[in-house]
């Protein structure tokens, strides 16, 4: 190539920004060789919390299913003359399930276990213990859904209002002129008076009293949330049951604790045609209620 031309070529390429000699051409062979990739997996201080998330996203999602399945079969219960509400928590994880749970009932004899709360709390302000007679009552009252021991603590008690704030019942109102078994309740009420009686640090003081009591029921009042009880494990339960004009009042509520378990359930029901019949669906709706909320 003549000189004069190769400065030329060089002062072009120059203006381009190219620097140095052109590059060799690419081998053919090159061209055809596969372009690899590696999959770089994510450190284990990643992986693991991301695959914990979504789990429990995964079994969030089934317990909600579950619960939909529960709601749908309770509404059948729930249908016709007969009434039910529902709620439980289950104090292991902090889950709560719940089915009308503001709707308000009679208690007829669970009030007994709220009787005996505001004894407690009550004897507690006063800086004593229970008398031997007032225990001889209690244990009579919830062991034996003993009417005239109900009676004669409500006198001494002057009823459960004053108390009610203090554990929490704000949709409860008591029975007028001494009529405790026609106080109305929520089961939600309920349920956070038995959360009251299960936590050591609660409002009710001797909360442990009251469940070693319900723990020791006669056998023939040992029905509804006890059904709920796999084998081995403990139960406390109270119910309350009357007969109106509209079919049968049918209340239960209780704990059910193991080492792996605890569990607090109330039905709170109406408008059975029959006791026993009654009873089989407190206990149909206690165990269904178990099985998704308590495992």
């Amino acid at each position: 190539m003549p000189r004069l031309l190769m400065s030329v070529v060089a002062g072009a390429a120059a203006m381009a920004g190219l620097v140095g000699s052109v590059a060799p051409p690419v081998p053919a062979r090159a061209l055809r060789t596969p372009v690899s990739t590696v999959e770089i997996a994510a450190p284990r201080w990643i992986g693991e919390p991301v695959a914990r998330a979504r789990e429990a996203v995964r079994q969030e999602l089934e317990q909600q299913q579950r619960e939909a399945a529960l709601t749908a079969r309770l509404a059948q219960l729930d249908g016709g003359s007969v009434d039910l509400a529902v709620a439980v928590l289950d104090r292991r994880t902090g889950r709560a399930y719940s089915y009308a749970a503001t709707k308000q009932f009679r208690t007829a004899s669970i009030v007994k276990v709220d009787i005996l709360a505001t004894l407690l709390l009550q004897a507690n302000r006063a800086g004593r213990s229970l008398t031997s007679a007032e225990k001889s009552l209690a244990a009579t009252m919830i062991r034996n859904s003993d009417n005239d021991a109900a009676s004669a603590l409500w006198r001494r008690t002057g009823g459960i209002s004053a108390t009610l704030s203090t554990f929490g019942l704000t949709s409860t109102r008591q029975g007028s002129d001494g009529d405790w078994g026609e106080t109305t309740t929520t089961a939600e009420d309920q349920l956070r008076l038995l959360a009251q009686l299960a936590d050591p640090a609660g409002a009710v003081p001797g909360g442990s009293y009251v469940l070693d009591l319900m723990s020791a029921v006669v056998a023939d009042q040992d029905w509804g949330v006890s059904a709920a009880a796999h084998a081995g494990e403990r139960t406390a339960v109270k119910n309350g049951w009357y007969p109106v004009s509209g079919g049968w009042i049918l209340n239960s509520l209780g704990r059910i604790t193991d080492a792996d378990s605890d569990l607090l359930v109330v039905v709170l029901s109406r408008g059975h045609s029959a006791y026993a019949s009654g009873i089989r669906t407190v206990e149909q709706v206690a165990a269904l209620v178990r099985e998704t909320v308590g495992g």
